[in-house]
């Protein structure tokens, strides 16, 4: 009986938490369908008086070359550190010897160090390079950024991968990379879609590179331009809600199709962790 009053009580707190935490998408959703006067005569948490989709449209025309930039930079970008750590997080894990510690200690170093030191650094460089208000500034800056961090986690997820299975590779006559692509990657795949999807997230929401490196609004990203939204004398709430959760569906929509995938991902990357 005290079990089963117990396993309630934690329902409902778990209940309690998760409409806590979807109380801002809630708000930000009823204020996309207000007017522009309702958000300022009503209550945040009053539903509108009638469905106005108006900022959506508004918000959508604004933002459209800004959400397709984003996909233009997120995309390769993601594809480029999740290769470069993928393949570096294997051979960490893999090749263990004090030079390889050495590096996996310095990555985490890296890792951990606030990213914002290396802004005026890498603007400078893709200066240097000629690559300013172009694509390729944003794919060069977030590839150097995060290809440690994916790295950091890749490695993890190759640690609970047994080895045994590569050495039985090796026996059959495989080669090392037939043994990575044909054994060890099917195995470590929620691991990797796990890094992919927290790498795609952390460059869809950067917002200080993005800001900094887009000299010109042709290839402006997602999160500068919802923040333009705001107006410049009053704020349209309405308008900047509707682009705020234009900017999400993206990782919403790929966080809800591979959300079982990064869920035994890290599970895995943890249970080996307790080893």
């Amino acid at each position: 009986m005290n079990m089963n009053i117990k396993m309630v009580l934690a329902y409902l707190l778990l209940i309690f938490m998760s409409l806590f935490w979807m109380l801002p998408f809630y708000v930000a959703l009823i204020t996309s369908l207000k007017s522009h006067e309702e958000t300022y005569t009503t209550n945040v948490l009053q539903l509108p008086s009638s469905l106005n989709i108006a900022p959506w449209v508004s918000a959508w025309e604004r933002i459209k070359r800004a959400f397709f930039n984003s996909i233009i930079v997120s995309l390769p970008s993601t594809f480029l550190c999740v290769l470069i750590g993928t393949l570096a997080g294997y051979y960490l894990s893999r090749h263990v010897s004090r030079a390889t510690r050495t590096m996996f200690f310095l990555i985490a170093i890296a890792t951990f160090i606030p990213y914002q030191i290396l802004l005026i650094p890498m603007t400078m460089f893709l200066a240097d390079i000629g690559v300013m208000g172009t694509y390729f500034s944003f794919i060069i800056a977030y590839t150097i950024l995060l290809s440690p961090w994916a790295a950091l986690i890749s490695s993890a997820f190759f640690m609970a991968v047994p080895k045994e299975l590569e050495e039985a590779s090796y026996i059959d006559g495989a080669s090392a990379l037939q043994t990575f692509l044909k054994v060890v990657l099917p195995v470590a795949l929620p691991g990797i879609i796990s890094t992919t999807i927290i790498i795609f997230m952390s460059i869809w929401n950067e917002f200080l590179f993005a800001v900094t490196l887009s000299t010109s609004p042709l290839v402006r990203t997602i999160q500068p331009e919802v923040a333009n939204l705001r107006g410049t004398t009053t704020v349209a709430w309405n308008t900047l809600m509707a682009g705020s959760l234009i900017a999400i569906l993206p990782p919403l929509v790929i966080a809800l199709a591979l959300g079982r995938y990064f869920i035994s991902g890290l599970l895995a990357g943890a249970l080996k962790g307790t080893r």
